[in-house]
């Protein structure tokens, strides 16, 4: 069984790729087995104090009986979603298993990944399969709660990057817009060594304006100080 971890930040595809991911029959991608919160699969979360205590005493242990019931399964590849930041001892350990593969996602355009994140935080409302007036509500942010989060982002990105290119183990770059792509299930199927299946389909849709500007009760600060930092083509259509 090929085991692979999906690494990303909070508002950068990480959920929409592990529904399309769980949606072939070879796959199984759980969720965030270290958010700091609760112990995220793929159809509850887990909040018991006692599972979250001994997940947190016992990490390294705790990744390799995930993949040992994971394989029990006897699906072709399994994984599970990781977000930087979660959990430092198992990122470490990650570097001395060169047999597990990583799906690292990241999101270009900051100024989309930040207000997505805050518009979330606001609602607790991370995800969604039907469309309703959520995904046309506005939220308030002016520059300076975008900037802090949209450097630390970009530097997280960077530095993960850096971190994979210096390690063995196979890996894959997807930019969010990548997901989107005609070829990407044929892209991301030949990764992981499986056969594309043309029931292949993420439920998520997208919970907010995909032209940026949009997004904002007032945008005129929004629009004045990307384009003045040089990032109008952030304030456009995405996809």
């Amino acid at each position: 069984m090929k085991r692979f971890v999906v690494l990303g930040l909070p508002r950068s595809g990480t959920t929409y790729l592990v529904k399309l991911l769980n949606s072939h029959s070879q796959v199984f991608c759980s969720g965030e087995q270290f958010n700091p919160h609760a112990i995220v699969h793929t159809d509850h979360t887990d909040q018991d104090y006692t599972a979250f205590l001994n997940r947190d005493k016992a990490p390294l242990a705790f990744v390799d009986h995930f993949f040992a019931q994971a394989a029990k399964t006897r699906v072709a590849c399994a994984g599970f979603k990781f977000m930087i930041g979660h959990n430092i001892d198992v990122l470490k350990q990650f570097e001395h298993d060169p047999d597990l593969v990583f799906i690292h996602l990241w999101r270009e355009n900051k100024l989309a990944q930040i207000s997505s994140l805050l518009k979330a935080r606001d609602s607790l409302k991370w995800a969604q399969t039907k469309h309703d007036p959520h995904i046309n509500a506005k939220i308030r942010a002016k520059p300076k709660d975008i900037s802090e989060k949209m450097h630390e982002y970009a530097t997280y990105d960077h530095l993960i990057a850096l971190w994979l290119q210096n390690l063995p183990n196979q890996n894959i770059s997807v930019e969010y817009k990548d997901l989107f792509q005609p070829h990407f299930i044929a892209r991301i199927c030949g990764f992981l060594g499986v056969a594309p299946e043309k029931t292949m389909k993420s439920p998520l849709v997208k919970q907010s304006d995909n032209k940026i500007a949009n997004r904002f009760v007032h945008p005129e600060p929004i629009l004045y100080y990307f384009t003045q930092i040089g990032k109008a083509h952030w304030l456009t259509e995405e996809l």
